[in-house]
């Protein structure tokens, strides 16, 4: 069941923050102790995590080939890898505002993870002393998953059982050191997602 993230939307109806002002936290000033950091909908840190990670829809971008079977032999994609971070500013209204990537990886990353951050839902907004002020926050964005290689074809190797070629089955059996000679014995598979 999806989460309700609509909880702050209606905390200040007509409010328009359109007036320039100090920005707290991120990289633009530091964070005082009497500051209250914005909160998520629904659960603040927590709930802002399982957001991203359920709202990331992972582009398809290869870093590079590898070859687990030597080369000339069938690739496997390497998608690339890496964490986007992105700064927002919560303003005192609790939208998002300011979208802006601090930490790069590849423009498909970045493009996905500002898409993420402009579809935001209203936060509670930061307060300091009783009064809202805007709040600068770092978003990390993890791209992390990789492309497992196809499973194995279910064209099955023919060996005929009987022939001295086969290396089964004839005198030969205890000069084979190999562990079964099939196909895909040296796959290592990625299960790292």
């Amino acid at each position: 069941m999806a989460q309700d993230h609509s909880e702050y939307e209606n905390l200040y109806p007509d409010c328009v923050d359109n007036q320039e002002s100090t920005i707290y936290g991120g990289t633009y000033n530091g964070w005082p102790k009497a500051l209250i950091p914005p909160e998520f909908p629904g659960g603040g840190d927590v709930e802002l995590t399982r957001f991203v990670h359920s709202s990331i829809e992972y582009p398809h971008v290869v870093e590079s080939y590898a070859y687990p079977n030597g080369p000339d032999k069938d690739s496997v994609e390497v998608l690339a890898k890496g964490t986007v971070v992105i700064q927002i500013v919560v303003d005192r209204c609790g939208r998002a505002t300011r979208q802006e990537i601090v930490q790069s990886v590849n423009d498909e990353y970045d493009m996905e993870a500002l898409r993420i951050t402009q579809g935001l839902p209203v936060f509670k907004p930061g307060e300091m002393n009783g009064v809202r002020v805007k709040v600068a926050l770092l978003i990390p964005f993890h791209f992390t998953r990789s492309k497992m290689p196809p499973p194995p074809s279910t064209d099955y190797m023919e060996y005929d059982w009987d022939s001295e070629d086969s290396g089964y089955g004839s005198s030969s059996d205890s000069d084979n050191s190999s562990s079964g000679g099939g196909k895909y014995d040296n796959i290592q598979w990625d299960d790292s997602w």
